[in-house]
C-alpha cells in the first residue's frame, strides 16, 4: 500500500465485495462493502486513517486476512551493523531486533498465546466465523484457539505478534540450522497455523541476512551436453587417473585406466606416480600396441595430460585430443564410473593393510 506515514505503513487492507453496497472514502473502491483487517493487532483505528474511514462507514464484515510479507518488514540485509545473536520482535507494527539480554523476556508460553489470541483481531475474527476455507476453528480445553487441519489434527492459531519468535526458533536458532523455506515451514506447521503461513515463512527465510551471506552461490552458465558419437570399435577412448591410493608393497599408488566408448572395454595399470611419461607409456603399451590406432582420446585438463610429452605422442600417432570444460566433467563419466567398479571389486579382497590392491587390479578388468 502507499501510505506516507509509519502508521499507514502498518495497515494491511484486504478488500472483499459483499452483497450490500456501501460507499467508503477510498479511491477506486466506492460503492462496495469492504472487509478490512490488520496483520498487527496493536494497530488502532485512530492510528490508521484508512481503518478509521472504513470503521466510520460501518463497512467491516466477516474477517478475511491477507498478511503483509515479512520480507518488507524485516531488517534490510544491507545494514552495516547486525547483531547475529538477536531475535526479531514486533512493537507498534514494526519489526525490530533485540539482543540476547532481552531474549528471556520475549519467550512465550501457552498463557501468553491465550492472552494474545484474545487481543488478536485475526484470531477472534476466525473464531467468530467458526471456520476458514472449510477448516473448523474452535477453542480446546486448554483455552487456546485451534484450527482443524488435514487429517483431523489441531494446530494452535499463532497471533502475528509471535511470528518472529517462532521464526527464530524454527530457522535462526543453533538447533534449527538456518535451513531452507520448506524445512522451516515443516517445523512450524507441526505446532502452529496462521493464514498464508507458507508464504510468510518463505518471505522470512528469503530475508534472512545470515543465509544470504553464507549460502549464496554464483550460478555458472552451463551449456547443454551433446551425445558423443562412438564410431567404430577402438576409435574413441577415455583415459583418467585414480589416486592417490594406499602405497602397495610394489610402490604403486595410482591407477591409470582407459575405456573404449564403443565396446566399453576397459584397461588399467597401477603406477607409482602419474606423470606425463607414465601416461604416454600406458597409452602406447596398453592401448595402441594391443588394440590398434586410435582416432580420438578424451582426457581432463590435468598437467600430465596436457604436457609436451603427451601432446607429442598424440601428434606422432595423429590422434585427436578432446578435453571437457572444467564445469562439465560428465564427458568423462564412462571412465569415472569404471574407477568405481574396480574399486568395489578390489576392496573385497585386499589385505587389512591395503598394501596389495595392485595384485587384484587385473582381476577386476
Amino acid at each position: 500500500m502507499s501510505g506516507s506515514s509509519t502508521s499507514d505503513a502498518k495497515c494491511v487492507e484486504t478488500l472483499e465485495p459483499a452483497a450490500e453496497k456501501t460507499s467508503v472514502a477510498r479511491t477506486g473502491l466506492t460503492k462496495r462493502e469492504l472487509t478490512l483487517l490488520t496483520v498487527h493487532e496493536d494497530v488502532e483505528a485512530a492510528a490508521c486513517p484508512a481503518v478509521a474511514q472504513v470503521l466510520s462507514a460501518k463497512a467491516v464484515s466477516d474477517a478475511y486476512l491477507s498478511p503483509t510479507p515479512y520480507a518488507e518488514l524485516a531488517t534490510s540485509p544491507t545494514e552495516a551493523e547486525v547483531n547475529h545473536t538477536a531475535v526479531a520482535v514486533i512493537e507498534a507494527g514494526v519489526v525490530r531486533r533485540v539482543d540476547a539480554a532481552e531474549l528471556g523476556g520475549v519467550q512465550f508460553t501457552d498463557a501468553d498465546i491465550e492472552r494474545e489470541q484474545g487481543q488478536s483481531v485475526m484470531v477472534q475474527a476466525l473464531l467468530k466465523k467458526g471456520k476458514y476455507q472449510g477448516q473448523r476453528v474452535f477453542v480446546k480445553d486448554d483455552g487456546l484457539v485451534n484450527i482443524q487441519v488435514g487429517g483431523g489434527e489441531a494446530r494452535v492459531i499463532l497471533p502475528a505478534v509471535y511470528w518472529p519468535l517462532a521464526f527464530k526458533e524454527a530457522h535462526d536458532s543453533i538447533w534449527a540450522g538456518h535451513l531452507r523455506g520448506p524445512q522451516t515451514y515443516e517445523r512450524l506447521r507441526r505446532l502452529y497455523w496462521w493464514p498464508y503461513m507458507q508464504k510468510t515463512v518463505r518471505d522470512w527465510v528469503s530475508a534472512c541476512q545470515d543465509c544470504g551471506s553464507r549460502k549464496a552461490r554464483p550460478q555458472a552458465v552451463i551449456p547443454p551436453l551433446r551425445s558423443v558419437r562412438t564410431g567404430e570399435v577402438g576409435d574413441r577412448w577415455a583415459i583418467d587417473v585414480a589416486g592417490p591410493l594406499p602405497v602397495t608393497m610394489s610402490g604403486n599408488r595410482y591407477v591409470i585406466a582407459a575405456v573404449g566408448y564403443t565396446a566399453r572395454y576397459a584397461v588399467a595399470a597401477s603406477v607409482p606416480e602419474h606423470t606425463a611419461k607414465s601416461i604416454a607409456r600406458f597409452l602406447m603399451d596398453r592401448v595402441v600396441l594391443i588394440y590398434g590406432p586410435v582416432r580420438e582420446i578424451m582426457m581432463d585438463g590435468a598437467r600430465e595430460f596436457t604436457s609436451k610429452v603427451t601432446a607429442g605422442l598424440l601428434e606422432l600417432m595423429q590422434v585427436k585430443q578432446a578435453t571437457p570444460v572444467p564445469y562439465r566433467p560428465n564427458l568423462l563419466g564412462l571412465v569415472e564410473r569404471f574407477h568405481r567398479t574396480w574399486k568395489d571389486i578390489v576392496s573385497l579382497y585386499v589385505d587389512e593393510g591395503q598394501d596389495d590392491w595392485d595384485d587384484f587390479l587385473p582381476c577386476a578388468l
